[in-house]
Formats: C-alpha cells, structure tokens, sequence
C-alpha cells in the first residue's frame, strides 16, 4: 500500500488545555497558602458567624467551578478526532452528542500551519485548511503531531483528487 492511500487518524494534543492546567495549578498553590490566614480574617468578631461560613466557602467554590471546567475542556479535547482519507477529511467532536462533519480533499484551496512556541518544544502545530465548502470554509486541525508530515501528505492527496476528479481552481 503507497503511503498516500493510508488513512491518517490524529487527536489533538491536550496541551490545548495548558491555560487550565497552569489555573488549577495557581489556585492549588494559593488555596493551601492562604487558607488559613483567610479564615483568621473572616472569624474576626466584627463579621456576623453566618456570613463568615460563607465567605470561607468562596474560595472552594472557586476552585470546584475552575476543576470542572477543566475537566469539561479535557474531555472536549479528548473527545475530538480527525482522519484523513484519500478521499476526504473526516472530524468528529463531541461529549454527548457527536458531531461529524465531512470536507472533500478537492475542495481545500490553501493551508496555513502555525507552531506556537509551547507547541514547538512538544512537535505539534496547528494546520489551518482554506476550502470552497460552504458549511465550513476555515477550519483548523489543532495542536496535531508532526503538523509538517501532515500537511506534505494532505497536498499530495489533494492535488491527486483534484487530478483525478478533474477540477481546477478559477479565481
């Protein structure tokens, strides 16, 4: 089988979710740090004991919110995945419910790849696929590894459909 008749399957990276990864990290670090000293300053006698309970909770409820929001995004990642046909470009994302959607390769007009520093140290990159599809004109294959070899592979396979299917692009 030539390497350009092979199914391509890739998921990103969760180094997406660095942001939350480095908050959970922050708030771990300031909640152990500074607890006690906030519960000093709350149980001062000049605030009523019912509103003190309550203040002390904030900072758990803060740091719950931030949990299961990073929790959410790292199964919003995890659920997402794209193959790469010699036909077509397949993604699907989705927690609950799943969401397919379908670009032919003859359609992609241009590319885009961009490494952001933190993904350079790991190999991943960003590859951005410019098409004539209506429903999705941009879209972008995130934090995705050996972006380079991808993006050599998806050219290959798009100017064999384009050949094979006969289309060319007129501006």
């Amino acid at each position: 089988m030539e390497k350009s008749n092979k199914e391509i399957k890739c998921k990103p990276s969760q180094l997406v979710n660095w942001p939350w990864f480095v908050a959970m990290i922050l708030e771990t670090g300031l909640m152990i740090s500074y607890f006690r000293e906030y519960e000093v300053l709350i149980r001062s006698p000049t605030i009523p004991v019912n509103v003190s309970h309550i203040l002390i909770t904030i900072p758990g409820y803060i740091c719950l919110f931030t949990l299961l929001t990073a929790i959410y995004n790292i199964l919003k990642v995890w659920c997402i995945s794209y193959e790469i046909s010699p036909e077509e470009i397949r993604i699907k994302r989705g927690i609950l419910s799943r969401n397919h959607e379908f670009v032919e390769l003859y359609r992609v007009k241009d590319y885009s790849l961009i490494q952001p520093l933190v993904y350079r140290f790991f190999g991943l990159g960003n590859l951005t696929l410019f098409t004539s599809d209506r429903t999705h004109p941009v879209f972008t294959l995130r934090a995705i590894g050996e972006p380079e070899k991808k993006y050599q592979l998806l050219r290959e396979l798009v100017e064999r459909n384009r050949k094979a299917k006969h289309v060319f692009e007129v501006d």
